[in-house]
């Protein structure tokens, strides 16, 4: 071998070894997943008072029942985005009021909130995109006046010569050949589509910027036939995008709001409700939860359970005080992923 390529031989091989040295072309690739569980928080003290000023080493994760390590802690408020869902089947006197509330609804909310404005009976219908514009928003639920307290009631049985099926006898039906017993027809039922509702707003709700609170406030008797997707089905979006329901309900009695669809939709995703039956409640109702959903503690961890397999597991959470004496409303759980 000449010297010169004697030469350049030498730098090649010792290039290579630098090479092989520092790792280069080495096929190792190190993967890992990282989740944040994020568990925004209320604290509640006696007469359903806020508890702020607390600390993070006052609170305890649980996670199926083993604790977590508290990662990320803040309690500075944020800003809203608000899907709210205004039930226009209530009777006339709760629409009325309702109808009453609609500029304390709007002042509710700050300039930095972000709004979206819907009414559902038998369907669901958006009256405004979101807008951070109070005068927008007002505007938008004040159209809700024009709806009649009696707008979405099914019409009463008519009274005309076809209102019976089959012959009559001093207006009394006439019973077939054959045919034992009484006609008897059943009027339909009132159909108020509140997990499709929901459903869509929280959907709507997801596209919105990660910096904001997401909440769905909504204004219902908490009666729901007709819908297109079960409790289940609806929890499951609100609890993987970590949307809270706030709820006011009405038309409920003391014994009938443990059991309510509202509360229970408010309980599992962190949010809360309210019920009531007179203007000056439900006003004072839209202040609390828009200050309630603002400011809030927010408690980040990595969850040391680990999914084995391929189908997405529920892990519940559980949220503890030191402090005795007080409550926490958090979201139940979230569904962990492969």
């Amino acid at each position: 071998m000449r010297p010169g390529a004697r030469k350049v031989f030498k730098l090649l091989v010792i290039t290579l070894l630098l090479l092989v040295l520092s790792g280069y072309g080495q096929d190792y690739q190190i993967r890992t997943r990282v989740d944040l569980v994020v568990v925004p928080v209320t604290v509640k003290g006696a007469g359903d008072r806020l508890i702020t000023g607390l600390t993070q080493d006052e609170f305890l994760v649980l996670e199926d029942g083993h604790k977590q390590t508290i990662t990320n802690f803040t309690s500075d408020p944020v800003p809203l985005s608000a899907a709210v869902l205004v039930d226009t089947g209530l009777t006339a006197g709760s629409l009325s009021r309702v109808q009453q509330t609609f500029p304390a609804l709007a002042g509710a909310f700050s300039d930095f909130d972000e709004v979206a404005v819907y009414r559902f009976d038998k369907f669901v219908t958006k009256i405004l995109d979101f807008s951070q514009d109070n005068t927008v928003v007002e505007t938008a639920v004040k159209t809700l006046n024009e709806v009649k307290p009696d707008g979405n009631a099914y019409p009463a049985s008519p009274r005309g010569p076809f209102s019976t099926p089959g012959p009559v006898i001093n207006g009394a039906p006439v019973i077939p050949p054959g045919q034992t017993g009484v006609i008897v027809t059943t009027p339909p039922k009132n159909i108020k589509v509140l997990n499709d509702a929901i459903f869509q707003a929280a959907s709507d709700l997801a596209r919105r910027d990660r910096g904001r609170r997401k909440i769905v406030l909504v204004i219902s008797d908490g009666s729901t036939t007709g819908s297109d997707h079960s409790f289940d089905e609806t929890v499951r979006s609100l609890l993987d995008t970590g949307i809270q329901v706030y709820a006011i309900g009405l038309e409920q009695t003391f014994l009938t709001r443990k059991f309510s669809v509202l509360n229970d939709y408010a309980k599992t995703t962190g949010g809360d409700a309210y019920f009531a039956n007179s203007v000056p409640a439900i006003e004072r109702f839209y202040s609390r939860a828009a200050e309630q959903a603002r400011n809030q503690y927010v408690l980040g961890y990595m969850s040391n359970n680990k999914v084995t397999g391929t189908v997405p597991i529920f892990r519940d959470i559980q949220v503890k005080l030191a402090r005795d004496g007080l409550e926490a409303l958090h979201r139940k759980g979230y569904y962990q992923y492969p």
